[in-house]
């Protein structure tokens, strides 16, 4: 088959539609099809040759993106002062064009649409969302270009306007139906994902096929129980619908001896705020880790005696950081800021984990999921 990738970001980036991208076109090239992947961010210093030589896909980077990584993970600019008054205006000027514009949306989805190529011969053609500019790109290059022999997939990782963490002026409903009038399918990860699409695509364009892994790939260590209790929780802050700060809380209060990893993408002023509330009060007991890289993160994550899985305050969307904690193989203590069970979290720390929320990874196998795309065909 002939395959087209359209993707924000890709490796090393350490970003879940990254690791999504970058899994997609590896396990499709070993399987002997020509894979195209555009990616819309340069990363300096990265070799995009080198790259295409040993895992046999074709990269075209259109640079509408040039970033850096840095020590933290964190790839390009970001806000970061401390003054709560400055950090309220820029949130309030991000609200703001978000809601109105979804940030550059318009303006990046026409750049891309004009820089992209999309073969005559494409058997399928992915757009990875997020963000949302990839998958309307795709819509305003078909409809120029019609590409009617081509299987256009809108591939979704967290809802555009059903989104529960970013809100948006409701005339993007009407763009979003408007744009997957111009795919054959929508895929997303999970069954509780699809009623943050009613009313803007028809159910049956909708597959459910998650993020997937080559489990050979990522080696773990020999468990052994740690001197004291050690747990981990890595993903990201979400202040609305994943905020581990009710646990944080908890544990500020607890005199037990204990030592807490953090794992973030990269430093953001917001999380920061958070996080420094507890420093004091936790000293030794909280590690924070930013930027460690997927294969590294899983290694450790593996000699812990439990991992936390802080789930959503909504159905919609299902941390990528799931899969990671399957692989592995530590128990896994599940709670939200709307349910924590005291009683079990003390058995975990006393090492009882018969509790433990049960991650079945073998669906997220990246051949099966393969499979289901080119079952699209």
């Amino acid at each position: 088959m002939k395959i087209h990738i359209l993707t924000s970001c890709f490796y090393p980036e350490l970003h879940p539609r990254a690791f999504r991208a970058f899994e997609l076109a590896r396990a499709f090239a070993r399987q002997g099809d020509d894979v195209l992947v555009s990616v819309l961010t340069q990363v300096n210093g990265v070799d995009y040759k080198k790259m295409q030589e040993e895992y046999g896909f074709r990269v075209d980077v259109l640079g509408i993106y040039q970033r850096e990584i840095g020590e933290t993970g964190q790839t390009g600019l970001s806000f970061n002062s401390t003054n709560p008054v400055l950090q309220l205006m820029h949130r309030l000027f991000r609200l703001g064009v978000e809601y109105f514009l979804a940030g550059n949306l318009f303006h990046h989805a026409r750049k891309i649409a004009d820089h992209i190529t999309i073969s005559e011969d494409t058997d399928l053609f992915i757009a990875l969302s997020t963000p949302f500019m990839d998958v309307l790109a795709g819509a305003l290059y078909r409809r120029k270009n019609g590409l009617n022999n081509t299987i256009f997939i809108a591939d979704s990782g967290d809802p555009f306007s059903g989104s529960q963490q970013t809100k948006r002026a409701i005339y993007m409903r009407w763009l979003e139906k408007w744009v997957y009038r111009f795919y054959d399918f929508l895929t997303i990860p999970t069954e509780g994902a699809i009623p943050a699409y009613n009313k803007v695509i028809e159910r049956e364009k909708i597959r459910i096929i998650p993020q997937g892994f080559d489990f050979g790939a990522t080696p773990i260590q020999e468990y052994k129980k740690n001197a004291v209790p050690t747990f981990a929780y890595a993903g990201v802050f979400y202040k609305d619908i994943r905020n581990p700060e009710f646990l944080l809380h908890y544990l500020a209060e607890q005199r037990t001896d204990f030592r807490f990893y953090i794992y973030l993408r990269h430093q953001d002023a917001e999380t920061e705020t958070i996080l420094n509330r507890y420093r004091p009060i936790l000293s030794e007991r909280l590690i924070v880790k930013y930027g460690i890289e997927r294969k590294q993160l899983i290694s450790e994550l593996s000699t812990y005696d439990f991992l936390v899985n802080v789930g959503n305050n909504n159905s919609t969307q299902l941390p990528s950081k799931l899969i990671d904690y399957g692989i592995s193989r530590r128990p896994v203590f599940h709670c939200t800021a709307n349910h924590f069970d005291k009683k079990m979290w003390e058995e975990f720390i006393q090492g009882d984990f018969h509790h433990a929320q049960e991650i079945d990874i073998a669906p997220y196998a990246i051949e099966t999921i393969v499979k289901q795309l080119k079952a699209l065909r």
